[in-house]
């Protein structure tokens, strides 16, 4: 499938490279969970790590910048992240994460443990690559299974009110983020508009479209992201169907879930160009272009 959207009001960049060539490439990978557990419908997971070597190595042999995860790197047990990380730590391009509910389907003494190898103190951070800013949110931190109890009663509070509005997202397998966490999130997209960056988003839960895999509180990042026009798009996974939507003219791009089916993969290889993003998807993933 190729899809086109065009998002107007963006400025293009001035560039050395001709126009037929991305300014940047990178790798996005969602949900391999991995364990030694038994096969679970269409999840096959003790399938994912031949899957993810294959990817890693097919990015190797790409002008890929850097691989971003969107969250579960595993299915459940901590000792599940070892293998995962180590065929990951084989790659040559630089790896990032943002955390998955299933990331956290770990013991509690670990939890914390988890957060901060994979994604560092804080479980969300920013980076930027040219007139770019790169921003990884940890939806998860406020819900039923981070192990904090404040973030369980706020989370099950939520999910309370989620259902008495009758939203289709009111489940136990989504989360979203702490009010510091939203503040850093503005101050992070406000910083990039005095630079003059454009922005894309990572997370593991999605808002766009609606489904019953959304960020809790929803509603209110929509009206936090509608404020701004340098945002070209948000990459999501937890939704192994994946899915694609359009809000405000941001891209909300949903990948298939590596863990899905005996032996097909599900990835992609993202280009970059000054008016549009080229994703080049492999396996079961869609090819998409767009537009910006």
């Amino acid at each position: 499938m190729l899809l086109a959207v065009q998002a107007p009001g963006f400025m293009n960049i001035q560039d050395s490279k001709q126009p037929d060539q991305p300014l940047f490439s990178f790798g996005l990978i969602a949900d391999i969970q991995y364990c030694e557990c038994k096969n679970y419908g269409s999840r096959f997971f003790n399938n994912s790590l031949s899957k993810l070597n294959t990817a890693v190595k097919d990015i190797n042999n790409s002008d890929a910048d850097f691989i971003i995860t969107l969250g579960d790197l595993i299915e459940k047990n901590y000792k599940s992240f070892e293998p995962v990380l180590e065929i990951l730590e084989k790659s040559d391009k630089k790896v990032y994460h943002v955390l998955g509910n299933h990331d956290y389907e770990v013991k509690n003494r670990y939890k914390r443990k988890v957060e901060y190898r994979l994604t560092g103190e804080t479980s969300y951070y920013s980076f930027s690559r040219e007139n770019y800013r790169f921003i990884a949110l940890n939806t998860c931190e406020i819900s039923t299974y981070s192990g904090s109890m404040f973030a369980t009663i706020r989370a099950s509070n939520i999910i309370e009110r989620l259902n008495r509005e009758k939203l289709p997202y009111a489940f136990e397998w989504n989360g979203t983020m702490s009010s510091k966490q939203i503040e850093w999130f503005k101050s992070e997209l406000r910083e990039a508009v005095k630079m003059n960056q454009k922005v894309f988003i990572f997370s593991h839960h999605t808002i766009e479209p609606l489904g019953t895999h959304n960020m809790y509180e929803r509603e209110k990042i929509l009206d936090i992201v509608s404020d701004f026009d340098n945002i070209i798009a948000w990459f999501a996974g937890h939704e192994h169907h994946g899915g694609y939507g359009n809000y405000n003219n941001i891209h909300f791009v949903t990948l298939k879930g590596m863990v899905e089916t005996a032996d097909t993969n599900a990835w992609a290889l993202v280009d970059i160009y000054e008016n549009k993003i080229v994703i080049n998807g492999k396996g079961r993933q869609e090819s998409l272009t767009l537009s910006y």
